[in-house]
């Protein structure tokens, strides 16, 4: 029976995942019709994805709060609810360049909530060996959403328009909402992890940790280059390389793909063989996505960049799932809803940061070389930033105080 009500828990939380990168995945290729609707500019386009990342990064962590406060379910509804409803706002009453910038920031306010209730999900209901696998199953959503969502896109843009894709997104948004407050249990006590020890810790205690600290610095780069090339891939491809809108789709479907095999594969494998080595993981694969997503911008292949991106996502989604999954490892249950907001704050800055970024340096150099390079360097010091880890076993916070 607990086995059945995990898997019920965990297949949901997936599908709702799944939505939520869908319509982060969207917007890279909607972004091609709103240019030509309302006559942008490249730094006007990345504002249209970076203030989505904004209001997930200033509600990450009262996010966090709110789940510890009141329970992971609550926050998983309001925040499917709230992303679903603004996201057909930005498709039926994005009518400005002001009221799409809007929408998108309200949309993030409510994505805010999903992840770190997603965490503490699995933190309450897991123990701490299976907290990495089951959260990596989560995590693959990305996957499959970057598989499935550029096809999916390109047929609903083609065939009902980018207002009536985002409004069928809203629609998928709140059904799962519904599946979830209806068929998914309310929250259990928590299974605890090793320490025996109970009391409470001030949050401001976890600014103060070493792992968060770091931990915060390294997803904040890695989600520089996931986002960055969710957002402007699909341009460079049809723009710079000449690549048709189907074929580009095809492109970044390849990266989707080999971002979920290496989420799965990578739950399991750093669980059950690198445990106390995560930091050689995370260090390892970020220096060969660098590498790899700078051969991307190299090849003028459809066919070379579609294995560099499969390649570049494996290794940038296996850093990911390891710097994503310690904090279930090290810090305590009780917290873990407020750890997670910190966190993913520095993630989601990071998806803040990277389109904006990247639209600025479009303009300046008038092409995209700048870009590759901006995004192959922040690899690079995702990996070298957790090296720090190397040698050291971090107590949980309450312990170090």
């Amino acid at each position: 029976m607990q086995f059945q009500r995990r898997s019920l828990m965990i297949f949901l939380l997936f599908i709702g995942y799944a939505i939520v990168y869908i319509d982060k995945t969207v917007v890279g290729f909607a972004l091609l019709p709103i240019e030509r609707e309302f006559s942008l500019q490249p730094e006007q386009l990345g504002y249209i994805t970076g203030v989505f990342f904004l209001a997930y990064s200033i509600f990450q962590i009262p996010a966090g709060w709110l789940n510890d406060r009141f329970g992971f379910k609550k926050v998983l509804c309001s925040s499917l609810f709230l992303l679903g409803g603004f996201a057909m706002c930005f498709g039926w009453l994005g009518l400005t360049f002001g009221l799409l910038l809007t929408f998108r920031f309200l949309a993030g306010m409510g994505h805010a909530g999903y992840p770190t209730s997603c965490a503490k999900a699995v933190t309450a209901n897991f123990p701490v060996e299976q907290r990495t696998f089951a959260q990596s199953i989560l995590l693959s959503s990305a996957g499959l959403a970057m598989t499935l969502g550029p096809l999916v896109a390109v047929y609903c843009l083609e065939h009902i328009g980018w207002r009536g894709s985002f409004a069928s997104l809203g629609i998928l948004a709140f059904i799962i909402s519904g599946c979830i407050l209806w068929l998914v249990p309310n929250p259990q006590r928590a299974l605890p992890i090793s320490s025996p020890q109970r009391q409470s810790v001030p949050y401001r205690q976890l600014l103060k940790s070493p792992i968060v600290i770091l931990l915060f610095i390294a997803i904040f780069c890695l989600n520089i280059p996931s986002y960055g090339l969710m957002a402007w891939l699909p341009k460079f491809l049809v723009q710079n390389r000449g690549l048709p809108l189907g074929v580009s789709s095809l492109v970044a479907a390849a990266g989707g793909l080999g971002m979920w095999i290496s989420s799965l594969c990578t739950g399991y494998f750093v669980g059950k063989y690198m445990q106390g080595k995560e930091h050689k993981v995370v260090c390892s694969c970020s220096l060969l996505s660098a590498v790899c997503i700078g051969l991307v911008y190299a090849t003028s292949s459809a066919i070379s960049a579609s294995l560099f991106l499969f390649f570049g996502y494996v290794f940038l989604m296996a850093s990911f799932v390891t710097v994503f999954t310690l904090p279930m490892k090290r810090l305590p249950t009780d917290v873990m809803g407020a750890a997670m907001g910190i966190i993913n704050t520095g993630g989601t800055l990071g998806g803040f940061v990277a389109p904006i970024a990247m639209g600025y340096l479009v303009k300046m150099s008038q092409g995209y070389f700048s870009t590759f390079v901006f995004l192959v360097v922040v690899m690079i010091v995702s990996g070298l930033v957790i090296l720090p880890l190397a040698g050291k076993t971090y107590r949980p916070v309450r312990e170090a105080a």
